[in-house]
């Protein structure tokens, strides 16, 4: 009996001794990481957070189980060694979910470049090995502060969560939670007057000339009474910023905070708020976006599979949500595997009624979604119809091979691969356009057919675009090189193609210069609605005329909680788009969280990043001495500096150039205008050079402090082309000599 009561005692004093650590790793896992990805992604869940947290009930409570049934089985030593390594792990996934979380970019958006900071793995990869090897070597000390240390991490974050909430209420309860099947007037048109428009995204105008060439006759006929204007330029590279000046026609400016002004715009005079309150009846089936901020008769997110219960949705995004947090919180290396072997992202799989991982996921949900509407759709509403649809088959990644089928993979986010999916996608959306004809309200509809912006970052752009004066040397900040000014050019082209009310005739293409901000004053003039839109209506512009067109571009997209995005870079295109010499740069928005006014510039560190424009390469550092550099690559490199208008300063760069065939020459500019010159370079040693800035009471508050050099190369070691190291720059006010 003593035996066996000293045994019940033994097993409820293992598990009191490893329920703490175990309750770290499972809270981590199925609440605290879902909540950290969920609250900050909120815009891309239709669910609220409670809907994901109840499926991880179960899988949390066998983990617990699993992990303190073990406890019961160890002795007192080997159970030291056990909670030790539980202590280990639950505190590693804490650091690598909250402290070391790099940053690897927009997640799902492009191919994360691996072999770029490999370091990282290096960082957190000793990092998991040399505590797991503490917890073993001196697991009886790690045992004895397990508890009340796992305890305090639990309870921090417990805080922190509960702060979250209450800060955001919205995670608990989504405030604009639609249903998972759509409402019956989605499917609903008018039978007098539709407004239909529709967004495929990141089509690409030069994509859309290579279909309609391919195959004129057909597609002439197809779109019946269609204008395709194919110099359109749009307003920026993604859809966040896109959308608001397609709707408003205003441009963002990173002057005002992101939400702040994503609010004022929707709330505003929009084009689908002037419809409404002209007594159109507004529809919105889309899955991002903000138009829920505006007015409107329905408005339907399209969930993320499609077509399934509410059941299964919620499985799909609480097994999207687990692939997301072990991403989040596995070390580097790890993270590759799980990234390359694609489990993050739901699926559904209709037939066999599972749900399985694949990406691409979004791109089979809108196309289920097109066909439910091509079936079901009918002209029944007396009142005119505004009907926006935003579709994303044409996006990122590539998920179709030739025959138009799932490729069985992802595929690399290459042209070839592009316009196939391009091609599949718009060749189904056709079938949209003749269930209209075949409903009989296609004649009488006004139907915008654009896309928010053309194709961002995909690789060989420059191959891709016919670039006039291509290679031609521009004064603008663009050119960092032919590719990255390809890729800045590619995405300015969005496509646009409009049918006014009973157009008739083949389809039509037109030079005139137009831009997507104009779509909101073409809708109201062609509907003799009064509005207060600026640009010019599309049918209205003299194709022989050349028009200054913005276009902004970051390279960097927000991320969640960014108030402004880290720069700006805004342009001028006077004449095609696609001939190099119409682009000009203008000037540099900086995040009004930064401060540009600064003495001094230490190269290479993560301090001067903000400051570097373009022309730049990675940081690096000269083992001998430990002077951190950016080597300045290509025929020029940009700075962003606040500069007195009132003050002459000096600037001086501590530098050092290679050998070249030919000296080396420097010329600096600031704003566009040339301030100075350096020569007499000593190959590979480094020494200091100044300019003299002079006053000007009209210089911007950020300025942009420009370096052109004569010479730069490419070696065997070095693919890059580069021209001059940059260790450190000073501003010193000017001293005249007495």
């Amino acid at each position: 009996m003593k035996r066996l009561i000293s045994t019940g005692w033994c097993k409820k004093s293992n598990i009191k001794f490893a329920v703490a650590p175990v309750l770290l790793i499972i809270c981590n896992l199925f609440v605290f990481g879902p909540a950290t990805i969920y609250s900050g992604n909120i815009a891309e869940f239709n669910i609220s957070l409670i809907d994901i947290l109840k499926y991880y009930a179960i899988p949390g409570m066998i983990m617990l189980l699993i992990f303190l049934g073990i406890a019961t089985l160890l002795s007192k030593r080997y159970l030291s060694v056990y909670v030790s390594l539980i202590f280990a792990a639950g505190v590693l996934l804490w650091l690598q979910g909250n402290i070391f979380v790099w940053d690897y970019g927009v997640f799902g958006k492009g191919n994360v470049d691996w072999t770029k900071d490999s370091w990282r793995g290096w960082v957190d990869g000793s990092l998991w090995l040399v505590l797991l090897t503490l917890a073993c070597v001196f697991y009886k000390r790690v045992s004895r502060v397990a508890t009340l240390t796992c305890t305090v991490l639990i309870l921090l974050q417990m805080i922190m969560l509960i702060y979250t909430g209450i800060q955001r209420p919205e995670i608990w309860k989504k405030v604009h939670k639609t249903a998972i099947a759509p409402p019956k007037e989605i499917f609903e048109f008018s039978t007098k007057q539709n407004v239909i428009h529709v967004i495929l995204d990141e089509f690409q105008s030069t994509l859309f000339r290579g279909i309609i060439d391919g195959d004129p006759e057909y597609y002439k006929t197809a779109l019946e009474g269609f204008t395709f204007f194919e110099e359109t330029t749009g307003s920026f590279p993604t859809t966040y910023m896109s959308l608001p000046a397609l709707f408003s026609g205003q441009i963002y400016r990173n002057d005002v905070p992101i939400r702040e002004f994503i609010h004022r715009v929707f709330k505003g005079e929009t084009i689908s708020n002037v419809l409404y309150d002209n007594g159109y009846e507004v529809d919105f089936a889309t899955s991002v976006g903000f138009s829920h901020l505006g007015r409107y008769s329905n408005y339907y997110s399209i969930p993320v599979p499609y077509g399934v219960t509410k059941q299964q949705y919620e499985r799909a995004n609480a097994a999207l949500m687990l692939d997301l947090v072990s991403f989040r919180y596995s070390p580097h290396f790890l993270k590759k595997s799980l990234y390359n072997n694609q489990l993050h992202l739901p699926v559904i799989n209709l037939r066999k009624k599972d749900v399985t991982y694949k990406d691409g996921a979004r791109h089979f949900a809108h196309k289920a979604f097109l066909q439910d509407l091509i079936d079901n759709m009918a002209a029944k509403r007396s009142k005119p119809v505004y009907k926006f649809m935003h579709l994303t088959t044409t996006h990122f990644p590539a998920v179709l091979n030739k025959d138009c089928e799932y490729a069985g993979k992802i595929l690399p986010w290459r042209w070839e691969n592009i316009k196939i999916q391009v091609k599949c996608s718009f060749d189904h959306f056709l079938g949209f356009l003749n269930r209209l004809k075949s409903l009989g309200i296609y004649e009488s509809s006004f139907i915008i057919l654009q896309a928010d912006h053309g194709y961002y970052k995909v690789p060989e752009s420059k191959n891709e675009i016919d670039l006039k004066e291509g290679g031609k040397e521009v004064d603008t900040e663009c050119t960092k090189n032919e590719e990255y000014f390809a890729k800045i050019i590619c995405s300015s082209l969005p496509l646009l193609a409009i049918k006014p009310p009973y157009s008739k005739g083949p389809l039509r293409t037109s030079k005139a210069q137009a831009m997507l901000t104009d779509i909101p004053i073409t809708i109201s003039s062609v509907l003799n609605i009064d509005t207060r839109f600026k640009g010019q209506s599309v049918f209205e512009i003299d194709s022989n005329k050349i028009r200054q067109r913005p276009y902004l571009y970051y390279d960097r997209m927000n991320r969640p909680g960014d108030k402004y995005y880290d720069r700006i870079n805004e342009y001028v295109v006077e004449g095609s788009a696609l001939d190099t010499t119409s682009w000009r740069f203008v000037s540099a928005h900086p995040s009004m969280e930064y401060s540009f006014q600064v003495k001094d510039i230490d190269f290479g560190t993560k301090e001067s990043s903000k400051f570097l424009l373009s022309g730049w390469s990675f940081k690096e550092m000269e083992p001998v001495k430990g002077l951190t550099y950016n080597w300045a690559v290509g025929n020029s490199a940009s700075l962003l500096i606040s500069l007195p208008k009132d003050k002459v300063v000096v600037l001086t760069a501590n530098v050092k150039t290679p050998k070249f065939s030919e000296p080396q020459h420097v010329t600096i500019k600031v704003d566009g205008k040339l301030v100075g010159s350096w020569a007499n370079f000593i190959p590979w040693k480094w020494k200091e050079y100044s300019v003299v800035i002079e006053t000007d009471d009209h210089r911007p508050d950020v300025s942009v402090v420009k370096f052109n050099f004569s010479q730069y190369k490419c070696s065997k070691r070095d693919p890059r082309q580069l021209a001059v190291l940059f260790e450190s720059i000073k501003l010193s006010e000017f001293e005249a000599e007495k």
